[in-house]
């Protein structure tokens, strides 16, 4: 292009680049809620991670003819594992990928306030054995065949969010199997037996 007295125009003006930047930045500030996970999502992922060291814990069991328990703490938002049977020579723990500054030889934490996320965080809503009317429980311990040592279903809780987009999971442990279940994430609120 050609402007005044046939100089070429190289470049691009202060305001072009300015008015360029200001539409990226508010098509990034479109888009970014697209890239984070909702509540429910989230919590899922909360729930696979208990379910999962859940079956860690029967494994250890099952594959050491032995039993291992894993205790909540609720109010510290974590819970531990630990060989709970009368062979000592299994109270020393497989070492555990997951690093924790808690973790001794004999008890393996899971801190869920410590667990990377993207969006809200979980916390553990209440352990309960589904009695009537249920109970709250801290402990759940697998035999040496996987069953809990609890006679009905004992359920995991855990919630993420707040006010009217506060939502609940629940892992669900079969008593004869040991097997988790990791339900539909719920609006309504668990009666947890606390």
């Amino acid at each position: 292009m050609n402007v005044r007295g046939g100089l070429k125009r190289c470049g691009y003006t202060l305001v072009e680049i300015m008015i360029s930047i200001a539409v990226i930045g508010i098509m990034a500030a479109a888009a970014a809620p697209l890239f984070q996970p909702d509540v429910a999502a989230q919590l899922d992922s909360f729930a696979q991670i208990v379910a999962s060291d859940l079956m860690h814990a029967r494994d250890l069991a099952v594959t050491n003819n032995s039993k291992y328990r894993l205790t909540f703490d609720k109010s510290n938002n974590c819970y531990y594992l630990e060989h709970s049977g009368t062979n000592a020579a299994l109270n020393t723990l497989p070492t555990s990928i997951f690093r924790n500054t808690a973790n001794t030889a004999t008890r393996q934490y899971t801190d869920l306030d410590d667990v990377p996320q993207l969006g809200a965080s979980a916390f553990i809503e209440g352990v309960v054995a589904p009695e009537s009317p249920p109970t709250a429980v801290t402990t759940i311990e697998f035999g040496p065949l996987g069953a809990t040592t609890q006679a009905a279903a004992t359920v995991v809780w855990l919630s993420s969010g707040a006010g009217d987009g506060l939502r609940h999971i629940a892992i669900r442990l079969n008593p004869t199997t040991g097997l988790p279940d990791v339900d539909d994430v719920t609006a309504v609120t668990p009666v947890t037996g606390s």
